[in-house]
């Protein structure tokens, strides 16, 4: 009999997310089964995303929490506790959640969780900025669903240390989340694998595809403001608008193709479902799902704070970082900005485009891009897939 794992997802399980865990890859060694946790965790956040008819089929959505228990008992009755591996993404921010991963501590189940974000701003604390207190306060209170949220997990913290619902395992990616991480796990005597970003696995598994075009700067979508973003998780109120960010995107996109004589390519967020040719970039060709090998066959990636710039890092890719006029000193901005501050690249706000110097922007720093990779993106002591490293895992090589 095969061995299981079994991923607990807090979020809408989508296509994207099942291409990004490399579960086609699991699944040639092991049995696979996933349960969806949006409804139970997070129901207004079910908005934010199309209905993916495709995946329904594969995987269990979890509307009540005893029906999550009885599965999961049977599962340890087929099974057996010795051949499962929790993969959990599930974070303990809720009693809900909390719940949900006493049952695997309840029952001795083995399990990894992940820290392995592929992007420098994964950690951003309001309070140990180098901002004014005041400015401090604005923040928080701009964010302060967020904030408050954070407030109540500290209670949760407090349970979770009495509990001690910590996993057995954290695949880690990158020097710095290393670093980060490296007290708390040996506290907790948490064994570390050392990993790499979902991102960064594609490249160290997947084959060149050839994308049917030449000279061209691909756009990373982010969801808002057409589309409900992350901000929304919060109950936050989106900072930019339609009217304003649509327009400004589709005019430096001109200026892009007509001074670089560059096609820009639509590569859309996978929460969004965006026509091909539409109305909303002009008529531009939009490919979803190719993200890997868009950057990889591009001239250019231009995104706010995508992390896919591992990509661009990985293929040498000069990268444009904007803002625009509505989003200027949000959340968003200063995410943005500090990505670009370690990609050692420029910010520039797409309002003001005509100022630009772009021959000093497209200029790459390779050893910058190098150090970003190392830091955030993968160790440098393993080569192989997430995938390969979860099997050596579940099967104690």
């Amino acid at each position: 009999m095969k061995k299981l794992i079994i991923i607990l997802y807090p979020f809408k399980f989508r296509e994207f997310d099942w291409v990004r865990f490399e579960v086609d890859e699991l699944k040639k060694n092991n049995d696979v089964i996933i349960f969806d946790f949006v409804t139970i965790l997070y129901p207004h956040f079910i908005k934010a995303y199309f209905v993916d008819k495709n995946i329904k089929k594969k995987i269990y959505i979890i509307k009540k929490l005893n029906l999550y228990k009885i599965k999961m008992d049977n599962l340890i009755l087929k099974y057996g506790i010795e051949n499962i591996l929790i993969l959990n993404f599930v974070k303990n921010d809720s009693l809900t959640a909390l719940k949900i991963n006493y049952y695997i501590k309840k029952n001795l189940l083995k399990s990894i969780n992940f820290f392995n974000p592929g992007i420098s701003i994964y950690n951003q604390k309001i309070l140990k900025t180098n901002y004014s207190l005041i400015k401090k306060i604005s923040i928080l209170f701009e964010r302060k669903y967020e904030t408050l949220q954070k407030i109540k997990g500290k209670f949760i913290n407090f349970l979770v240390s009495i509990l001690k619902l910590y996993p057995n395992f954290i695949l880690v990616a990158g020097s710095k989340c290393k670093k980060d991480i490296r007290n708390y796990t040996k506290k907790k005597q948490i064994k570390i694998i050392d990993g790499h970003s979902w991102d960064f696995s594609q490249i160290l598994y997947k084959k060149k595809k050839y994308i049917n075009s030449s000279n061209y700067a691909i756009y990373l979508d982010a969801p808002g403001p057409k589309f409900f973003s992350d901000s929304y998780l919060y109950g936050e109120k989106m900072p930019e608008t339609v009217k304003h960010t649509y327009p400004s995107l589709n005019n430096f996109f001109d200026y892009i193709e007509n001074k670089l004589k560059l096609k820009v390519i639509i590569s859309p967020h996978p929460k969004t479902k965006i026509k091909d040719r539409g109305g909303l970039f002009n008529g531009r060709r939009v490919i979803p799902g190719r993200t890997h090998d868009l950057i990889k066959n591009s001239n250019l990636v231009i995104t706010r704070n995508s992390t896919a710039v591992c990509f661009a890092a990985y293929f040498n890719k000069p990268i444009i970082l904007f803002y625009t006029n509505e989003t200027f000193n949000t959340v968003g901005y200063r995410s943005s900005f500090e990505l670009a501050k370690s990609l050692r690249v420029k910010l520039i706000n797409i309002n003001e485009f005509k100022k630009l110097n772009l021959k000093k922007i497209l200029k790459i720093n390779k050893k910058i891009y190098k150090k970003y990779i190392y830091n955030f993106c993968t160790s440098k002591k393993n080569k192989l897939p997430n995938f390969k490293l979860i099997n050596n895992l579940i099967n104690n090589r």
